[in-house]
């Protein structure tokens, strides 16, 4: 930013950084070779890209031979007289305002992929894996080594030949007891086995949180397969679904824990697999209430909510009458509440807007797609990826909630 040549007093040049005068602050930041730039003053209207309302007519203006750039003595004239009458921001009185514990977070990430490590390899070996297969051919491999492999590769988001140098760290540090060759790695994520132990593993680190969790929200999203456009271009194109995976959850709505999932077809319904998920969570949380979407709006659902003793919020349609069919009492008391005091049903509906950042939590750190190309592969590597997702907020936990996990002493 430059100072204007109007406001410029004796002896000031272009240089002089962090200048103010009456008021208005000028900064030097150009270095283009032609030397142009453009000029905002503190408190001067704005445009909605963010700039002075003048320069949508001038957007780049030459330096003249002193180095500073001169306004219209209008413009000028209006940037005084708006200057002197400044308005105040008032926030918005619903907004809530999330504060991040820093320090907690640096510690998080700075430890993390050591303690994921030590946690992946307590809680597997906690698990009693047996190899399957026969006595023909060559040996197989551990089955609990090759779960933990799986998982440090979908961790590390690479491919199966860039893993093998993170797999011989975990070596050395005790937690496998043998690297595996790559092309081993890519065909054990095809082991209908590891699928059973896989979903035990996610129930396993989603205990420890309990004491934390008692509202959740159920929901469901795509991941990309080999070579597919990604989920975010065509969850709404119904046709192209067939051609993605689509990952069903159950998750907390505090500290975004993941207690219960089952990978699908990318065309299957969210609806139907609710009951399911809901069973597996409530066997080890006190649940509370269950906020919901549309897409799970049936007196079915409703019902199994209040038969384990928690509150359903799920979102109605505009034409949901309160009317019950069969003994589902838990919808006409959803939708009364719904149309009697829709600002305090919406106070609870909203807490699912959680699992959207699960979702993001999983798609931005281990990646929004399956290298794998056969259909068991790609549904043992969204679990694992939903594995490494509860070890990761286990570490927050450990540091921001301070969780004593009894695995790390």
């Amino acid at each position: 930013y430059y100072l204007c040549s109007s406001l410029a007093g004796e002896g000031e040049t272009v240089n002089q950084t962090n200048t103010e005068k009456n008021g208005k602050k000028a900064e030097c930041l150009d270095e283009n070779d032609e030397q142009t730039a453009f000029t905002e003053w503190k408190g001067l209207p704005l445009d909605s890209l963010g700039n002075p309302f003048w320069l949508r007519q001038n957007p780049k203006k030459k330096l003249d031979t002193d180095g500073v750039i001169c306004l219209p003595c209008d413009v000028q004239t209006s940037l005084d007289n708006f200057a002197d009458k400044p308005k105040e921001y008032k926030p918005h009185p619903y907004k809530r305002k999330y504060v991040q514990n820093w320090s907690s977070y640096n510690d998080a990430q700075t430890h993390e992929k050591f303690m994921f490590l030590k946690i992946l390899s307590e809680i597997v070996d906690s698990i009693n894996i047996r190899n399957y297969g026969t006595n023909r051919g060559r040996p197989p491999l551990l089955l609990s080594d090759m779960i933990k492999c799986c998982c440090i590769k979908v961790y590390d988001c690479s491919s199966a030949r860039r893993a093998i140098s993170d797999l011989k760290i975990a070596e050395v540090l005790h937690y496998v007891n043998r690297v595996p060759h790559f092309n081993s790695l890519i065909g054990y994520f095809r082991n209908q086995y590891m699928t059973r132990f896989l979903q035990d593993l996610i129930r396993l680190t989603s205990i420890p949180l309990a004491p934390f969790e008692t509202k959740f929200s159920p929901d469901a999203t795509g991941f990309s397969t080999y070579n597919k456009d990604k989920w975010l271009k065509v969850r709404l194109d119904w046709h192209k679904h067939r051609d993605y995976k689509k990952l069903h959850i159950m998750t907390g709505t505090h500290t975004n824990i993941i207690t219960s999932a089952k990978v699908t077809e990318g065309t299957s319904h969210d609806s139907p697999h609710f009951k399911e998920l809901l069973k597996e969570t409530a066997t080890n949380f006190n649940i509370k209430e269950v906020s919901a979407d549309p897409g799970y709006l049936s007196r079915e659902n409703a019902q199994a909510i209040e038969d384990i003793g928690a509150a359903p919020y799920i979102l109605p349609k505009k034409n949901t009458t309160a009317l019950s069919k069969g003994h589902t009492p838990a919808w006409n008391r959803m939708i009364n509440l719904f149309k009697e005091n829709e600002a305090k049903f919406r106070l609870h509906y909203h807490q699912r807007s959680n699992v959207e950042a699960t979702f993001s939590m999983v798609k931005r750190k281990f990646g929004d797609f399956v290298r794998n190309k056969t259909e068991k592969a790609q549904e043992n590597e969204i679990l694992c990826k939903i594995v490494c997702h509860n070890i990761a907020v286990l570490i927050n936990a450990v540091f921001e909630l301070k969780l004593d996990l009894e695995y790390l002493n």
